[in-house]
């Protein structure tokens, strides 16, 4: 049994919401304690991103027909130069020490920017096609 559009639009809000309430609730505590930016609080900004992007994209994926599919395609495409952008920059910052981070703020960024990058991406690649 398959959700109606409007029942999967309004689940994808509410967890955007959701999720925003925690990341600036996290994000606010972590500022408070003089900690800030762990690593779990771009995770957070990552999944409500993500969760506003299918929100949005949730009543074109449902028919998953041959436009979805290359949007999806075309998205991950594109998402996978942006990524590799990403790391390039890192690399660059951590060789001339422009910021130091650790491991998990490390990759807890580039999920963050990945989650991001692939659902925005698919957000305007369903504009253009």
């Amino acid at each position: 049994m398959q959700m109606s559009s409007k029942a999967g639009r309004r689940a994808f809000l509410l967890f955007g919401f959701m999720f925003l309430i925690y990341s600036l609730l996290i994000s606010f505590a972590t500022i408070s304690t003089g900690n800030f930016y762990v690593g779990h609080e771009a995770v957070f900004i990552g999944t409500t991103i993500m969760c506003f992007c299918l929100s949005y994209l949730y009543p074109q994926f449902k028919e998953n027909d041959e436009r979805t599919k290359r949007i999806k395609e075309r998205g991950m495409f594109f998402s996978y130069f942006f990524i590799l952008g990403y790391m390039l920059i890192l690399i660059t910052l951590f060789q001339f020490e422009g910021f130091m981070l650790d491991g998990y703020q490390t990759v807890s960024l580039l999920a963050a920017l990945s989650m991001s990058t692939v659902f925005v991406s698919f957000v305007v690649l369903s504009k253009r096609y």
